[in-house]
């Protein structure tokens, strides 16, 4: 497993095989991936903190998130069907 993106793995440990050879066949989606583990670490940083914008910060980064996941679902699927045609 890739250290880079580690955590996108992990969210989704059913599609590993694909996440994994999609990143290696589409730089736009390794990018998408290389987002989410700095997005995640934040938001775990973030969770801990006592600063007064941390909620604010959290709530940010969990959208991001949320995009991320979306997108990389998006695009795993959109390799998905292309196999199949």
């Amino acid at each position: 497993m890739a250290k880079k993106n580690r955590c996108i793995l992990e969210r989704f440990p059913e599609k590993t095989l694909a996440l994994t050879l999609l990143m290696a066949e589409d730089p736009e989606f390794l990018s998408v991936c290389e987002d989410y583990d700095p997005c995640i670490e934040a938001l775990r940083y973030r969770a801990q903190s006592d600063e007064p914008e941390a909620a604010t910060r959290i709530n940010e980064y969990n959208t991001l998130v949320r995009e991320l996941e979306t997108e990389s679902g998006r695009r795993n699927d959109q390799r998905a069907a292309e196999e199949h045609t």
